[in-house]
């Protein structure tokens, strides 16, 4: 009896185990850890107000009935919903060296798309514009330009610029950019 009373030792003195104890410890602590996120989640969540549902856009409206793509209007499409007359006003030609490389240069032709209402004067704004577009090309950097999504962003913060000059511009349209 007394040689049930002791446990077997392998050679080096450790015990016999397996793997059962392992996985029966990985699984308690994935259980406890799983039922501690579920409780957090569900603590969060019920203090915080259900939304309210949003009224269906004109847009979703259209969809149901099988017209359009279901995405927002551009500017330009909810200008002349409004029929208000539009403008194109060309801007010069921008040519500058850029952040980085030092050694690479930057060119935009570009267009700016403006409600016409009889006291915008376009020269003036066009070479404002002109101006902003050259400050902003400086702190670019060629990467940030580079690919299809750079030149959607980059078209983005320079119609942002744009209309913070004034609230006539619908649009700010690059024809043409070139890198060197």
């Amino acid at each position: 009896m007394a040689e049930a009373d002791i446990p077997e030792l392998d050679e080096g003195g450790k015990k016999k185990g397996g793997m059962m104890p392992t996985i029966i410890a990985v699984t308690v602590v994935t259980l406890i850890a799983a039922g501690a996120g579920s409780g957090i989640g569900m603590m969060l969540t019920s203090g915080a107000p259900a939304p309210a549902a949003p009224a269906p856009a004109p847009e979703a409206q259209a969809d149901k009935n099988g017209e359009g793509h279901g995405e927002p209007k551009s500017d330009i499409a909810a200008a002349q919903e409004g029929m208000v007359p539009l403008q194109l006003i060309e801007l010069k030609p921008v040519l500058t060296n850029i952040y980085s490389p030092e050694d690479a240069w930057l060119r935009i032709e570009a267009s700016l798309v403006v409600k016409q209402d009889g006291t915008l004067n376009g020269d003036v704004l066009a070479a404002e514009v002109e101006a902003d577009t050259l400050a902003f090309l400086r702190s670019v950097q060629l990467a940030q330009v580079e690919g299809s999504r750079g030149l959607l962003h980059l078209r983005d913060d320079l119609r942002e610029r744009a209309k913070l000059r004034s609230t006539a511009v619908v649009d700010y349209l690059i024809r043409t950019m070139v890198a060197e």
